[in-house]
Parts: structure tokens; sequence; C-alpha cells
């Protein structure tokens, strides 16, 4: 009996290979993930998101980085005229400082709210150039004539705060 009748052939030419789909899979899918990140980390760079969940008009804030020597960086003057209404939301960037200070800067917080004195606070303690995101969110306390400032500074995919020490609730206008 012949080969051909066995059921086998024989080929004859060029032998054709198949493409190995996995590992063009598994390229595509880092490279996604990683146009991915680096677009996360692109929305999270230099932002500032300022919320009042309050029965009150912020009527401006001002924002700046000071270090223990009292310079000075402004990320969102009193001049800019920012106010927020009740219940709004303001959303900017901001650009970063050019140098920071060994000794590293604290974000000082500057807020008039309608009605009231202004407020002055400072948040975190950041140990190198801030690029990433600013988060404040202001908000009614139970007591009786509290303002609840909620500010989280974050770097990164995952805002970490590693290096602004920034994520913190802080009391305004409350009794001393």
């Amino acid at each position: 009996m012949s080969k051909m009748a066995q059921g086998t052939t024989e080929k004859k030419g060029r032998e054709t290979k198949k493409i190995p789909l996995k590992p063009i899979i598994a390229a595509a899918a880092v490279l996604v993930l990683i146009i991915l990140i680096m677009a996360i980390e692109a929305v999270n760079t230099e932002k500032l998101i300022i919320k009042n969940d309050t029965s009150e008009d912020i009527e401006w804030i001002q924002l700046y980085f000071e270090n223990t020597e009292e310079d000075s960086y402004d990320i969102l003057t009193r001049e800019a005229g920012v106010s927020v209404a009740s219940g709004e939301k303001y959303s900017g960037k901001f650009k970063a400082q050019p140098g920071i200070n060994p000794y590293g800067s604290f974000l000082m917080i500057q807020v008039k709210f309608a009605g009231r004195e202004t407020a002055e606070t400072y948040a975190g303690y950041f140990t190198r150039t801030f690029t990433g995101k600013i988060k404040i969110e202001f908000s009614d306390a139970k007591e009786n004539g509290i303002i609840l400032m909620k500010i989280k500074a974050g770097d990164g995919i995952f805002q970490s705060t590693k290096f602004t020490d920034c994520d913190e609730v802080q009391e305004l206008f409350g009794e001393m």
C-alpha cells in the first residue's frame, strides 16, 4: 500500500509557519496598559479641584506654597477672582512651583466665605516640587457655624501623599 492510501500526504515546497499569537496579544495588552497609565497620570497633573458643599458661597480663595523662610509661590491668587457658589465645583490647572527649599513647604489656604472673616490655615508638608492634584472639599459640620475643609494633595496614579503629607480634615470658624 502506498503512503497515499494510508492517509498521509507529502508536502512539496515551502512549509508554512504559524505566527505565535500569545506573545503578540500579551505585548499589545502591555502597550495598552502603559498608554492607559500615562493618560491617567496626565489627567492628575497640576490639577486643582475646589468643591463647595456648604450652604454659603465662597467669595474668594487663595492657595500658595510657603517654605520655612517665608518664601512663597502662588498656585491660585486672590486676584484670580475664583469664587465658588454653594453646591458648585471649580476645576482648574496650576503651574508647578519653580523649585523648593530643601526644608520643604506648606500649602497655605486663605478662604473668604460670604458674611464671614477670612480663614487662613495650612496643610501638608511638601518635600519636593509638587505636580499632582490638589482637591479641597468644604462642607457644613453638624455643629452650628463650623465648616469642614477636607484637603488632599497627591501625586501619581494612586494619588500618593508620601511626599506631601497632605490628607486631612480641618475645622474652619470653630471655637478655639
